[in-house]
């Protein structure tokens, strides 16, 4: 034409499909669908349609034009998405049938190439490798279970999503076995079979001792019962004189969940002073074996068979506090050997002391971790304490009435103030309900002053003196109104005949006039924020006279007293206090 325009065959060109769409389009539900359609011109006005309705670009519909190339693409198909998809481009369209198969719901394929690794002592690396068809059908997760060799019940363990190795350690089953592990895939429509690991592992729980091994003083011919209870159930294995005992017809060993017991039948007079030993994974305990009637040439520790009072073998401290733990024994010369929990007690952050026949000892400072099952024990005898860490309670000092009320006039300023017992404490103040915070005209101020316990030399903290003799402990404090108590071997000191307690200024004094053996000992002069530790040694002779046979007269001692204690236990207090009066003075009768 001549004004330049373009004929009605032109424009028919220009809207040519040069690659058109294919005749369908199968997909999978979950899967995108694309389609892609090229033109012989570019800026062309095109459309896309689905079953007569033209299309917009949404989230799960793309539509993109890159020069003559336009593409389609529907994100996430589901089996609603399925039709006739048609595309225009001037009087010319290409169209392709979708078809969106719904995807088959059915559980996981099971893992393969499970694998177990058992170098680390007493745990085990499981190891295992997602299923081939795992991105078609991908598991939300794994579940892992075990089984004790010899029953027929799996116990779930664990749960994972995404690793593909664990290590099970044997704090995590309840009782020592050998186990056996099987793992399967599961998502939200179920769960594969289950693929067992190629062995067993043997698995032992970290056990600690609850209730320890008691002495047993049997009449000959009767059974002796010794019995141990756990804090985990483990096999554990019994020992006579360091000889490992097998079951037989004198010997029943029985394991119930965490309580363990021996049985010895028909005691004989050659087991007198037999030594009884339990050893587990990271366990060990010993008690004795006496016969009732039969001399034992063994040491025996005196506070346990006199002492009437249980609760003096169960320690309460604060932290911060001194932990004291002393005991008697028959033998001055014995040697003795203190532990905890059944391991056994070096000189770290301990004290210990022999004085005569006392054995003490001592920590400066308690902690939590300090908390447990003493026990000091030499061969053929033993004695437990059961000791407690607490923390220290924080309190509040007395407030005159006068400080607690304020009456103020508009604009004036004041102050409001107390004390706690520990410095360290933290504190929240309140108006009327509502914690108060720090902001223009409003201030907390903590005055951290402690009372604290001048330093001592040790020359000043360790006293070594004759029988008779006097001796003085001092400490100066920080703030000389401050109160102190006084303790001994942890038991509170009161002024009393012999003993003068003495307050001057910042000084604090406690007298003795006349040291006797009895004043041997750990003392502590308390205030409310320290504690200052002194060791005194009366040194001199037991004005006592001695028998022909002291062994056998505390070997006859220890049965008899023994026994009594048995048959007072239901006596009340004053009564037990004169039991325990009659014993001491038939034990000083026999030495």
């Amino acid at each position: 034409m001549a004004d330049g325009g373009r004929s009605i065959a032109e424009v028919a060109v220009k809207g040519t499909i040069v690659r058109k769409l294919p005749r369908k389009v199968d997909v999978l539900e979950g899967e995108n669908a694309a389609f892609c359609v090229e033109v012989e011109e570019e800026e062309m006005e095109i459309h896309w349609y689905k079953d007569g309705t033209e299309l917009r670009e949404t989230h799960q519909t793309i539509l993109k034009s890159f020069g003559k190339t336009h593409i389609l693409v529907f994100v996430n198909t589901t089996p609603q998405d399925s039709g006739l998809v048609t595309f225009y481009v001037g009087r010319s369209k290409t169209s392709s049938q979708l078809r969106v198969k719904g995807a088959r719901h059915c559980p996981p394929s099971c893992p393969v190439g499970v694998q177990i690794n058992t170098e680390r002592a007493n745990a085990a690396l499981l190891s295992w490798i997602p299923a081939p068809d795992s991105r078609k059908n991908p598991p939300s997760g794994y579940v892992l279970e075990r089984q004790e060799v010899g029953s027929q019940e799996w116990l779930q363990c664990l749960t994972t999503d995404s690793a593909t190795s664990v290590e099970i350690l044997g704090d995590s089953v309840p009782c020592e076995a050998d186990y056996r592990f099987r793992i399967c895939s599961v998502n939200k429509y179920g769960r594969s079979d289950n693929v067992e690991f190629p062995r067993s592992v043997h698995l032992v729980p970290v056990a600690r001792i609850q209730t320890p091994l008691q002495d047993a003083l049997v009449p000959e011919g009767q059974d002796a019962l010794f019995s141990i209870e756990l804090s985990a159930s483990v096999i554990g294995t019994w020992f006579l004189n360091g000889n490992q005992l097998q079951e037989e017809d004198r010997f029943s060993m029985r394991r119930t969940r965490t309580h363990q017991s021996l049985r010895i039948r028909g005691v004989r007079d050659t087991d007198n002073g037999a030594e009884i030993t339990f050893i587990a994974y990271g366990i060990r305990d010993s008690a004795a074996l006496y016969i009732q009637g039969i001399l034992s040439p063994l040491c025996i520790f005196m506070n346990h068979i006199l002492a009437s009072d249980d609760n003096k073998l169960n320690k309460f401290v604060e932290v911060g506090n001194p932990i004291v733990l002393y005991c008697e024994l028959s033998n001055p010369e014995a040697p003795v050997h203190w532990y905890k929990n059944g391991v056994e007690l070096h000189t770290s952050d301990m004290d210990f002391q022999s004085n005569g026949t006392q054995r003490t000892l001592v920590v400066q400072s308690a902690e939590f971790c300090h908390s447990g099952i003493y026990s000091c024990k030499t061969k053929g005898d033993a004695v437990h304490f059961k000791v407690d860490v607490k923390a220290k309670p924080v309190r509040f000092s007395a407030v005159p009435e006068d400080e607690k009320n304020k009456y103020l006039k508009e604009g004036q300023s004041f102050q409001l103030q107390c004390e706690v017992t520990d410095p360290s404490a933290e504190v929240c103040w309140y108006k009327d309900g509502e914690v108060l915070i720090p902001e223009a005209g409003l201030d907390f101020q903590p005055d951290s002053s402690q009372v604290k316990c001048s330093a001592l030399p040790v020359i000043k903290r360790e006293k070594s003196i004759e029988a008779g003799c006097p001796f003085e402990l001092q400490c100066e404090i920080s703030n000389p109104s401050a109160p102190v108590c006084w303790y001994k071997d942890g038991l509170p000191l009161l002024p009393q005949n012999g003993l003068s307690i003495q307050s001057e200024d910042s000084s604090r004094s406690l007298v003795v006039p006349s040291a006797d053996l009895f004043h041997s000992g750990v003392y502590s002069c308390n205030s409310e924020d320290d504690v200052i530790i002194f060791k005194v040694d009366v040194k001199g002779d037991l004005k006592l006279q001695r028998s022909t046979n002291p062994l056998k007269q505390v070997a006859l001692l220890y049965s008899s007293v023994k026994d009594q204690i048995q048959q007072k236990r239901s006596v009340t207090k004053t009564e037990r206090g004169s039991t325990q009066k009659v014993a001491i003075s038939s034990y000083q009768r026999a030495l």
